[in-house]
């Protein structure tokens, strides 16, 4: 029996499911890593990664060599997007889930021991590594653990030898040329976004330098209150973080209840409060 990893991440998680989940992905990639000479052809796709559930190992499949139909995707881009999709339950360990956001959010390259690391630091919990599953026969299917790598071409199959792994054959034979490349999107990731208190409207941090306002053409989020500022306040997101800086407004800025010096960087992070004159927001991560 098989689970795609898509599975595992839908639904609402707890910190402990989250982090088992996140570890086991990690330590199935570091054994794949260092006993694999074609570590880069691993298809880092959620829909076709999948969970023996006997073993509880991961099992992952190489994207074809020739012709190959699926974009390939960065380890950070993978795990950005396996965490945008995934509902966290707020009443467990909200700080944990903030800051792997914030980490991944700033994470470029992601190196998968210092990935696991931050897990640790982060959440509090000692995992325990699981082990390879040896292979004495090559033709054995060992749970979690690729042999040799599979891959399809229309040429020939016979030159580019594989392994079947849980009929993984049968799923990569529908991507045929043609198919509507496989890939991440990198606007997946999540977003912070305030949440306007009078009215509940939904307001997206879409820039790096996102302005608040009463002028529709310089402002990102333009207000209707006629007390705030043309160019109010900035929401600026720098490796990761998030800051409020006020653009010497004459009604105020305000975070907390506490007043904001003009042109001072203050970090915000979810559920803090936002005043820009009368005008009250919540910022949010998720």
């Amino acid at each position: 029996m098989k689970i795609e990893l898509e599975k595992l991440f839908s639904g609402t998680l707890t910190k402990e499911q989250l982090v088992n989940h996140l570890m086991n992905i990690v330590d199935s990639l570091t054994e794949l890593e260092k006993s694999s000479k074609d570590f880069e052809n691993i298809l880092l796709d959620k829909k076709h990664i999948f969970l023996d559930h006997f073993s509880n190992r991961l099992v992952f499949m190489y994207v074809p060599i020739k012709d190959n139909v699926f974009e390939k995707v960065s380890m950070s881009e993978f795990f950005k997007e396996l965490l945008a999709a995934t509902s966290y339950d707020e009443n467990d360990d909200l700080p944990f889930f903030v800051k792997l956001h914030n980490y991944l959010a700033g994470a470029t390259e992601l190196r998968l021991q210092e990935f696991r690391e931050k897990l640790t630091e982060f959440s509090g919990v000692q995992v325990q590594k699981i082990e390879a599953v040896s292979e004495s026969n090559s033709n054995y299917y060992s749970p979690g653990f690729i042999t040799r790598a599979l891959a399809i071409s229309k040429d020939s199959e016979e030159e580019n030898e594989g392994t079947t792994v849980l009929g993984a054959l049968q799923e990569l034979n529908k991507y045929e040329e043609g198919t509507t490349a496989l890939g991440v999107d990198n606007g997946m990731l999540l977003k912070p976004f305030l949440i306007e208190e009078a009215t509940g409207q939904k307001i997206i941090v879409t820039k790096e330098v996102f302005t608040l306002g009463r002028d529709p053409e310089q402002a990102d989020y333009a207000s209707n209150s006629k007390v705030v500022g043309r160019i109010h306040a900035e929401v600026v997101t720098s490796d990761g973080e998030y800051f409020l800086i006020d653009k010497h407004s004459r009604n105020g800025s305000y975070l907390n209840g506490v007043k904001l010096y003009p042109n001072e960087k203050n970090k915000i992070k979810h559920e803090d409060r936002i005043k820009l004159a009368n005008q009250e927001f919540v910022f949010r991560l998720f």
